[in-house]
């Protein structure tokens, strides 16, 4: 068995996986060249943009041949990452002062490939520190893409040295850097390069007040246009950090600083100090360097910040994170969520802050690269190791709660009613409603003076006093005053709250505060309690007077009853007399009409004996000529009488109440009227049935189908005897065999069809369909339309008409049908083609 050893060859198209493949954003490219300057220990970068090309130059250490072939082409080796990167300048006090307080922005040994994603071409002149050679080199990026199995190292860059060269560094320096880059990947206009200059100015840390490491950015070409605009608009001259102007913004903020062993937190509100305390550093064996600043943006800090930043704050950014110095990326951007903020505020409204509430920093100095490390792509922010956990932890435990639980609780009321400190939810309401002036106001009055954010700030600071590991330094005193507040509204359990600050703050004027508001709050008690009592009685007072007018008005209406009973008993005799006065009178009245009816028997009884021939004759034409049944036509007739009779009885009656009443009302005149017109329809109706025979076999009642039975009557007798309106039948093979009085049926069915040729209808359709056991018909019309000026609702009622009829024919249709046929009737106001009404047969 043969053994050998074999190994990792690196290909040239590793350039575009370490180069532009990785670093996508223009931007991030040139931050990580800047940053290497900043590491170099440079306190002057110089941006230049001309056409199709970018110059970035500083002043920092320079590097050498020998740092050139061993550091800058050493691919993903990084000198800082091992400790070596300045052992070679050390011996130099100013820069070795520079580096006492600077720690690298970058370990990973790639970012000098930004170069690749801004241009392809590049010229890298470089001098030493201590040195007067100049080293160049000319690095076509292009080279490492002719051949993707080339070996990287395989791949020759032109190098020479030089005595002088054409470029000088930034402040006439005589050791520094210079990259020029040509053949750009992306054209550098007005906006782009503006753009570019705002992220620089978040770069390196803008809250910091260093001045020792400055950037300037130079484009000829636009400093014409840069004529007339703000410092901050202006493309060409200093990034300046115009971001300490807000630091100045009267806003609610929290300084936490953690410095080895120790966490340090404030908490200010528009100037004044709400509380400061101290506890022991649970990360202490991660982090040791931490400095974070929250601020809280109400309305008037929104504004303010516009005015002076010439941009909305949501348009800033938020939350910054630094490391060493410079920005990781992408805390803060705007539309960013990388805190998790937006996230969390969803779940819960007017509980928890969000982006576009806050601004700020998280600023860490740390040495520890494994566990505070970017991502390769720069603009993913830093890899999720324990440390970065432990850094979360304290910006949302020791930082964003403590914040946001002053802003929600004290200064928007969000615990008033939560956490019950008032005896009626009410007065809790009141208090929150008068914290809205606070969101636009440059003090803290509005919340000092009301009484639920001073309780509630009672509970933050007892909840604080209640971990041991806290140490209160100082708080508002104001926000603990209650000497002159009403609290007989308060639930007393908060005094006992206060009671605890003071002991574990050794505050001696608070205990005697609280022994102040005790004393005022058991006297308010003892005012409340007796006021209450007082009121009682009157109220007992009141309730007793209340009862005794009560009886008094049950005793006078119990009078006014008796009056008015023995009123009515008197009017009843008086009705009762006449009363009987009528009866006898139309006792006489009544035997008159009926001697006067026995002679008009008799003379009728003669006329008919005179006319028995005739009519003989007339019923057999009748039984020759139609085929009707000599039974029938007697039917007809005696049906026909009964109806003629009924018609008489109604208008006996009306005169008798005519003679009784001079005043009619409208309605009883109506209902005379309704009662002579059925009565008459229904002679008018039998008429047609004298004409064919089998209709009168059961003139009274009938079971029988009524979809055949209407057919028949429809095409037989109405058809023949009005040939003016088409009428088409659907029955669709339905038969519904059941008890109903034909009679009343047709009655119904003419005055439907009357309504319809009134409004000049051509055609009219029924239809008929089974439902469940019951049958529905369909009767509408091809013509007019009901009148828009009739409520649909109303068609049935008397004297409601549209066609200058009497107002009684729809009317009488839904008598019969409700009260004769054991039917529903409606009509459908959806049918725009003329006037449709829907039957409905019950069982």
């Amino acid at each position: 068995m043969n053994e050998s050893e074999i190994s990792f060859e690196v290909k040239s198209g590793m350039k575009n996986i370490i180069g532009r493949d990785l670093i996508i954003d223009d931007n991030i490219a040139i931050f990580e060249l800047v940053k290497n300057s900043y590491d170099a220990h440079a306190k002057n970068v110089i941006i230049t943009f001309e056409d199709d090309k970018i110059v970035i130059s500083d002043n920092g250490k320079g590097m050498s041949e020998y740092d050139l072939v061993n550091k800058w082409f050493a691919v993903a080796y990084s000198a800082k990452h091992d400790g070596t990167e300045d052992d070679d300048v050390r011996k130099d006090s100013h820069l070795n002062n520079l580096k006492s307080k600077r720690f690298y922005a970058g370990a990973k040994g790639i970012g000098r490939f930004s170069c690749d994603r801004l241009g392809g071409d590049l010229i890298l002149t470089t001098s030493k520190l201590n040195e007067t050679e100049i080293s160049q080199v000319n690095v076509d990026w292009h080279k490492f893409e002719i051949n993707a199995k080339e070996n990287f190292q395989n791949i020759k860059i032109p190098f020479q040295t030089l005595n002088s060269y054409k470029l000088n560094f930034p402040n006439n320096s005589q050791h520094g850097t210079i990259l020029e880059i040509t053949k750009l990947s992306t054209i550098w206009d007005a906006n782009k390069i503006r753009n570019l200059k705002f992220s620089l100015e978040k770069l390196i840390n803008p809250f910091s007040k260093n001045e020792e490491f400055s950037i300037q950015i130079i484009c000829k070409k636009y400093e014409k246009n840069d004529i007339g605009l703000n410092e901050r608009q202006k493309i060409n001259g200093q990034v300046n950090n115009s971001i300490l102007d807000i630091l100045d913004l009267k806003t609610t903020q929290l300084d936490l600083v953690i410095d080895n062993n120790l966490i340090t937190t404030k908490l200010i509100d528009r100037g004044t100090l709400i509380y400061h305390i101290e506890e022991p550093n649970i990360y202490f064996s991660l982090i040791t360097d931490l400095r974070i600043n929250l601020y809280f943006l109400n309305r008037s800090a929104k504004i303010h910040f516009g005015k002076l930043m010439d941009i909305e704050p949501v348009n800033y950014g938020n939350v910054f994170l630094f490391k060493n110095g410079f920005r990781v990326q992408p805390y803060g951007n705007t539309n960013d969520d990388s805190w998790g903020l937006d996230n969390r505020k969803q779940q819960g409204y007017n509980r928890f802050l969000g982006t576009r509430d806050l601004f700020g920093r998280v600023d860490i100095i740390t040495e520890n690269f494994n566990e505070f490390k970017e991502v390769s792509s720069r603009d993913g922010g830093l890899v999720e190791t324990f440390g970065y956990n432990k850094l979360m932890e304290a910006f949302w435990e020791k930082s964003l709660k403590r914040l946001e639980r002053y802003v929600v609780g004290v200064l928007w009321g969000e615990a008033f009613l939560r956490k019950k400190y008032f005896k009626t939810e009410n007065e809790g309401q009141q208090l929150r409603a008068k914290l809205d002036k606070d969101k636009d106001s440059e003090d803290y009055s509005t919340a000092v003076s009301n009484l639920g954010s001073k309780l509630d700030f009672v509970n933050l600071i007892k909840s604080l006093s209640d971990d041991d590991n806290i140490k209160i330094i100082d708080y508002d005193k104001k926000l603990v005053d209650f000497v002159n507040e009403q609290l007989d509204v308060v639930q007393p359990k908060f005094l006992k709250d206060l009671e605890k600050i003071a002991e574990k703050t050794n505050d001696s004027s608070l205990l005697s505060q609280v022994k102040i508001t005790e004393e005022n709050f058991k006297k308010l008690e003892l005012e409340k309690e007796t006021a209450e009592k007082r009121a009682l009685e009157e109220e007992k007072r009141r309730i007793e007077a209340e009862n005794r007018a009560k009886e008094a008005e049950k005793r006078r209406l119990e009078a006014e009853q008796k009056a008015q009973d023995e009123e009515r008993k008197r009017k009843e005799a008086e009705l009762a007399t006449e009363r009987k006065e009528k009866e006898r009178l139309q006792a006489e009245l009544n035997k008159i009409k009926a001697e006067q009816k026995a002679k008009e028997e008799e003379e009728r009884r003669k006329l008919a004996e005179i006319t028995a021939d005739n009519r003989k004759q007339q019923v057999d034409r009748f039984r020759s000529s139609e085929s009707i049944e000599y039974k029938d036509l007697r039917d007809s007739n005696h049906i026909i009488g009964v109806y003629s009779d009924d018609i008489s009885k109604k208008i006996q009656l009306f005169k008798r109440k005519l003679d009784k009443t001079q005043n009619l009302k409208k309605e009883e005149i109506i209902s005379f009227l309704q009662g002579i017109s059925l009565a008459n329809e229904k002679i008018s109706t039998i008429t047609r049935f004298t004409t064919k025979s089998n209709f009168l076999e059961a003139s009274l009642s009938l079971k029988e189908d009524i979809v055949s039975y209407i057919k028949n009557y429809l095409l037989n007798i109405y058809g023949l005897l009005h040939k003016d309106i088409q009428i088409d039948i659907m029955d669709n093979e339905i038969e519904f065999i059941r008890d109903f009085q034909p009679i009343e049926l047709c009655v119904a069915i003419d005055n439907i069809l009357s309504n319809s040729r009134r409004k000049d209808a051509k055609k009219i359709i029924f239809e008929f369909e089974k439902l469940n056991e019951n049958l529905f018909l369909s009767i509408k019309d091809i013509g007019k339309s009901l009148d828009s000026n009739i409520d649909s609702k109303l068609i049935f009622e008397e004297g409601i008409t549209s066609t200058k009829g009497a107002g009684l024919g729809l009317n009488h249709v839904k008598r019969i049908m409700e009260k004769d046929l054991n039917a529903e009737i409606e009509y459908n106001p959806n049918y725009k083609e003329g006037f449709e009404l829907k039957i409905l047969f019950k069982k």
